[in-house]
């Protein structure tokens, strides 16, 4: 009676692979066979990988009417190459066995997303290195298994891997009865007015949905997106990775949905970073990502809205997204960008560097905060000692550090000189880079240093805010600015010191008459005139400039 309750179950309960994973798991398919053409076992893998019949090594589960890759085994398939970095984003993964085989290199990065992994098995891959990516090494509840197997002695006795089949079978087939049951009860107790939109499921982090502390990106159906996006009707903006669309969510939020373009100049490596860097981090001053799709070879990014765009826009961008920004304002967003950044340069374990802070990636929301966006150039930072720490140079003219263009050597400097070229277009409402102005004033960090220097700023603050400002305030700002923009990175400040700074000038600018009376009463001006000497780090013993590293706990 239970096996034909069961066997009824399943006829009535159309349930299919989730679309994001199966399009994941297909492109696993892909990157293995790269390498292993004409493999057996790929081959067959056709169609969906959990539906009848599934394909070898896929073990999946029911969850909210759909099924999810729970478990996969591609020990002993004679495959080799490295191991496909999409196996990453098989996010509901508890357990992977790649044993007996001749994968080579390292463990990808990717795997940190796999969150709910417990067991990583590489047993007897010579040429495979078992160093972990850092967020995975330190995860509790997590075992790697890593052996060389010249010595077969050392394998364990085959009885007690079918004692373990056996308990793990009959745990799995109650399981699914179980989830097969549930399902089909809560499909048809479920209100009519809930399936107006599809269901948001497979969260990368489904434990942490109930902690504010940690993020929850989820993978969206693509129906999902295009509903949301009355099929992509509102478009908002376009940048190097595509187009961006505004969209409203079925409980009422407003996002932004970027959409990979077929000729976009970034891609799935761009893509995957951000994810990954996103699925990891969560600040007040950073723009979190609230979900992806993978599917249909589509690649779509999901934010919240940010209803006042960017700070580029409001300084000196279209006449109509213009708008006049007062000088306390300016401070309060610049604060908050270096308060993101202050975060990504600290963060725990391994600070990360964005390598690509401009106007136009801070963007400012309802309340005209400053929240840093755009993750798809970032990298965890070189610590001392690293070999290899050359990287492909990125960033945008006008903001790159000159040291990391001819050294390429990334530092989180890089992003401080970039933050001080943010702070002269707060400061000017002048754009870092314009061949369209006069020849020493292409370049709006070379065209200022001598004003400031010469104590001539007023005659470079924005012409909107003139006279709106106290002059004190203005002057900690430009002198943070000058400091940043050093050629050097070991005479720049670190963002800790710099949002001290603006911390200081935001306090002068709203407290501006005490400030006043408290400086005459020491009868004399506190104007700080070489930020340079509270804020820099001691040079180096040999007169040469040491390249600054994030600072690591210890």
């Amino acid at each position: 009676m239970a096996l034909f309750l069961l066997l009824l179950l399943l006829m009535l309960l159309p349930i299919t692979a989730y679309g994001g994973q199966m399009d994941v798991a297909k492109e696993v398919r892909y990157q293995l066979l790269e390498r292993n053409p004409g493999n057996n076992m790929l081959e067959k893998w056709n169609g969906d990988p959990c539906l009848s019949p599934p394909w070898e090594g896929f073990y999946c589960l029911p969850q909210n009417g759909t099924f999810v890759i729970f478990k996969l085994d591609l020990s002993s398939k004679s495959l080799q190459g490295p191991i496909p970095t999409a196996i990453g984003y098989l996010t509901d993964l508890i357990e992977l066995n790649l044993d007996n085989n001749n994968f080579t290199g390292s463990i990808p990065e990717s795997f940190e997303l796999l969150r709910k992994l417990s067991n990583l098995s590489i047993n007897c891959n010579p040429s495979l290195s078992d160093q972990l990516p850092t967020g995975l090494s330190k995860r509790m509840n997590f075992t790697l298994n890593s052996r060389n197997c010249y010595d077969q002695e050392q394998t364990p006795p085959q009885r007690n891997n079918y004692t373990v089949g056996s308990i793990a079978g009959g745990s799995l087939a109650c399981t699914f009865a179980l989830g097969m049951f549930l399902t089909c009860f809560y499909r048809r107790v479920r209100p009519p007015a809930e399936r107006g939109h599809p269901a948001i499921k497979n969260p990368v982090f489904s434990e942490s949905i109930h902690d504010p502390t940690n993020p929850v990106v989820q993978q969206f159906p693509l129906q999902y997106i295009q509903n949301a996006t009355e099929n992509y009707k509102t478009l908002i903006g376009e940048g190097g990775f595509g187009v961006v669309y505004k969209g409203v969510l079925p409980h009422g939020q407003e996002v932004a949905v970027k959409v990979r373009s077929s000729s976009s100049t970034q891609g799935t490596r761009e893509f995957n970073n951000e994810l990954r860097i996103l699925s990891t981090i969560q600040h007040d001053n950073l723009v979190p990502l609230l979900g992806y799709c993978c599917e249909n070879d589509q690649q779509i990014l999901v934010y919240p809205f940010m209803s006042n765009g960017s700070l580029q826009d409001r300084l000196y961008g279209e006449a109509a997204k213009r708008k006049v920004l007062d000088w306390p304002t300016r401070l309060s967003i610049a604060l908050g960008a270096a308060k993101g950044l202050m975060y990504l340069h600290n963060f725990a374990g391994r600070c990360i560097i964005h390598r690509d802070v401009k106007s136009s990636n801070i963007l400012l929301d309802h309340s005209m905060i400053g929240k840093v966006t755009d993750f798809g150039f970032s990298k965890y930072a070189p610590q001392e000692g690293d070999s290899g720490a050359s990287l492909e140079v990125r960033g945008t003219a006008g903001y790159l550090d000159p040291e990391y263009y001819s050294t390429q050597q990334l530092s989180a400097k890089s992003d401080v000189f970039s933050f001080g070229v943010v702070l002269l277009e707060i400061v000017t409402g002048r754009e870092p880079l314009n061949i369209h102005r006069p020849r020493n004033e292409w370049s709006l960090v070379e065209w200022a240093k001598p004003f400031i220097r010469e104590s001539r700023i007023e005659e470079i603050v924005d012409p909107t805010i003139k006279s709106q400002y106290h002059s004190e305030s203005m002057w900690r700002v430009v002198e943070a600015a000058l400091a940043c923009t050093e050629p050097f990175a070991t005479f720049r400040p670190s963002m800790s010191d710099i949002v001290r700074e603006l911390e200081d000038a935001l306090i002068i600018e709203n407290n501006a008459s005490e400030y006043m009376r408290s400086i005459e009463s020491t009868g004399g001006s506190n104007r700080f005139l070489s930020v340079e000497r509270k804020m820099l780090a001691p040079a180096s013993t040999t007169g040469e400039p040491a390249l600054n590293y994030c600072p690591i706990p210890r």
